[in-house]
């Protein structure tokens, strides 16, 4: 009993303060559950746009009334950022994204996803990403080419596909890209390019590349046409008269006894080879030509057995027949040997020899000897004869006076002889230039590439060519090829 008593005041005391501690704990409200939310790693990124992603965990009590995303260059991105992006309100937990737009290319940003409840605003963890730098075009092959002709861009961030990318050379947009990879373009060059330097622009997804140096827009268009209508030959002649083209004689190998002596005339307006008479000089290589008032004259060359010939024979397109004329009052000849005609008459150049003969109603005479060694090709415009060695000076021949005045260097590396059209001169180079076809303005003493024959034919080397209107004709030359092509200056 007095231990009872002893205790009893302690047990009262207790007793006291369990009861007003549950009576405080009674009174104390529960805390409101707040939204919690996790921003994951953005997807997609490209140079200048990203997506965005995020998911709500758990909705605190009383909805979420905003959520969203916030990015920028600074870490831990909040509300006042200059990124910011807001999907509203949301009744439940889930994920949720948002694409951006607009931003700078090879820039990193920091995003957080973020939702606003009755308690505040929340965010989640902070993410980063870079977009991709710029696209950049290094270089580009070949870079000079024309109409029709393939163009590799190498550089870099080309990833995207054709349809997200656009090529312009200068202010003209290409129609046909071939294929984009991430450091490579391949696009044709399109028609309508202003002849000359220009730049050439890569867009790739809106954002700009262009060149560092001039591509050289190189004018004509070459199209293919039938094929000749003979067999495959080299050392053959060629010549035009009024509407038509020829091509005949020549061999078809590498041994004199090849020797042909068909001749074909084509038809530039259907396309057409027609075969005429053979020549009555009998098979011959290496023979030249020229034109006099609607006449072609033929003759010098070699024979089946390799022999040199001085005859010359006239061909009337007319009537289809061959007659002969006087003989060349020259040497025999090498093969060497290039021929124009020029106010009526017919002139034979012997390179070798530096000699210039001259036939006139049917009686040659020698004329001044040419001015340097060898030649390569002539043409005549404008009544002026035009004598030229690759690397070495032009000269002009005046036949009035017997007079030979030099000109500018002629900058190629000649193969195939000099054709005339529209008041200028045509000449195609070597492959040491790629087949650079080069126009000459006598006006002005100016040598011009044109669009060369380079993945067309497999040489210049040993074709002809001749002029039919206002279009340039060449066919192949070799054994083995037998294609015709078409020159437009103009296109």
């Amino acid at each position: 009993m007095r231990l009872i008593q002893k205790q009893l005041p302690w047990l009262l005391s207790a007793l006291f303060l369990f009861t007003l501690g549950c009576k405080k704990k009674e009174e104390d409200p529960q805390q409101p559950a707040q939204t919690s939310l996790s921003t994951f790693i953005p997807t997609s990124v490209d140079f200048t746009s990203v997506t965005l992603k995020g998911s709500i965990s758990t909705v605190g009590d009383g909805g979420i009334t905003d959520h969203g995303f916030v990015w920028g260059e600074t870490a831990s991105p909040d509300l006042n950022s200059a990124g910011k992006h807001s999907l509203g309100a949301k009744t439940e937990a889930g994920a949720f994204e948002h694409a951006v737009t607009g931003l700078t290319a090879g820039k990193t940003y920091h995003v957080r996803a973020y939702a606003t409840d009755a308690q505040g605003t929340v965010y989640g963890e902070d993410k980063t990403f870079s977009t991709t730098n710029s696209p950049t075009i290094t270089e580009f092959t070949p870079t000079e080419a024309g109409q029709g002709d393939t163009i590799t861009i190498k550089g870099t961030n080309f990833n995207a596909t054709t349809a997200e990318t656009s090529i312009k050379f200068g202010t003209t947009a290409a129609t046909s890209i071939i294929s984009v990879a991430e450091t490579e373009i391949k696009v044709v060059v399109p028609a309508g390019v202003t002849e000359g330097v220009n730049k050439i622009t890569a867009t790739i997804k809106g954002l700009e590349a262009a060149s560092t140096t001039d591509f050289t827009y190189l004018g004509g268009l070459w199209t293919q046409k039938k094929d000749f209508g003979g067999v495959a030959r080299t050392e053959a002649v060629s010549f035009t008269i009024g509407t038509k083209g020829y091509i005949g004689l020549g061999r078809s190998g590498s041994a004199s006894s090849t020797a042909l002596d068909d001749l074909w005339e084509y038809d530039a307006t259907n396309d057409v080879w027609t075969q005429k008479a053979n020549y009555s000089g009998g098979k011959r290589s290496l023979s030249i030509s020229f034109v006099i008032n609607g006449v072609a004259f033929v003759g010098l060359g070699g024979d089946v057995d390799g022999k040199g010939k001085k005859d010359f024979w006239q061909y009337n397109s007319t009537t289809n027949q061959w007659s002969k004329i006087a003989d060349f009052a020259g040497d025999s000849p090498n093969g060497s040997e290039w021929s124009f005609s020029l106010g009526g008459k017919g002139y034979v150049i012997r390179p070798a020899a530096s000699e210039l003969w001259e036939i006139d109603t049917g009686v040659w005479s020698k004329k001044n000897n040419l001015p340097m060694a060898g030649a390569d090709f002539v043409f005549v415009l404008n009544n002026v004869a035009y004598l030229v060695k690759a690397n070495e000076k032009v000269w002009k021949y005046n036949a009035v006076a017997d007079t030979w005045s030099s000109l500018k260097e002629f900058p190629g590396k000649v193969i195939l002889g000099g054709m005339v059209l529209d008041g200028k001169g045509y000449v195609a180079s070597s492959s040491d230039d790629g087949y650079i076809f080069w126009e000459y303005t006598p006006a002005t003493d100016i040598w011009a590439k044109k669009q060369g024959l380079a993945n067309r034919v497999g040489t210049p080397l040993y074709s002809e060519a001749f002029v039919v209107g206002d279009k340039i004709y060449i066919r192949e030359g070799g054994t083995l090829r037998a294609s015709v092509w078409e020159f437009d200056p103009t296109k």
